[in-house]
């Protein structure tokens, strides 16, 4: 499931302008990413699997902007099984925070996806 996820990541990337391919130079899995209370995530979904998808959506995003995965720290808060809060640095400097939930059901891939982009795209405002 992981490499689904990161495989479905990588492609989406590529489509809204970035290269799939981008990250065969750098290791998408040196960002560092943490996620706290991973045992409030649904059946279903891992705590690997937020920190994978998270990281394969900011490589592309990093290379575009000439910075190394080491550059970006992210920390992942498990609220519930339906909120996701993260956090992120990017060369010591914070990004803004991305609160992600679902009202009427539990957290899946699509909500991960959601907030592994929003934070791809907050690396490409912080740098232009």
């Amino acid at each position: 499931m992981n490499r689904a996820i990161g495989s479905a990541l990588a492609l989406l990337a590529g489509l809204n302008g970035g290269s799939a391919l981008a990250m065969t130079s750098q290791n998408p899995s040196a960002v560092h990413c943490s996620l706290e209370q991973g045992g409030k995530l649904p059946k279903g979904l891992a705590a690997s699997d937020v920190c994978t998808a998270i990281q394969a959506a900011v490589g592309p995003a990093l290379e575009r902007v000439g910075l190394s995965p080491s550059a970006l720290s992210v920390r992942v808060i498990v609220e519930s099984d339906r909120k996701l809060v993260a956090s992120a640095t990017l060369r010591g400097k914070p990004l803004p925070e991305h609160r992600i939930g679902i009202s009427d059901r539990a957290l899946n891939a699509r909500a991960v996806q959601m907030l592994a982009s929003a934070i791809a795209a907050d690396i490409a405002s912080a740098r232009q």
